[in-house]
């Protein structure tokens, strides 16, 4: 029983290693998100012409 307090702070650190890595997935999709609106609305002013 006494070994899992010592994995607690490693837990810890794993658990803020992937919050952090969700921020950085999460600022990515947006860029992509932003990136394919910006693509669709040339593409749909280029049809309109």
């Amino acid at each position: 029983m006494q070994y899992i307090g010592m994995l607690a702070p490693i837990a810890f650190v794993f658990a803020l290693a992937a919050l952090a890595q969700v921020g950085s997935l999460k600022k990515e999709v947006d860029e992509l998100k932003q990136e394919l609106d910006m693509a669709t609305r040339i593409r749909d002013k280029e049809e309109k012409h």
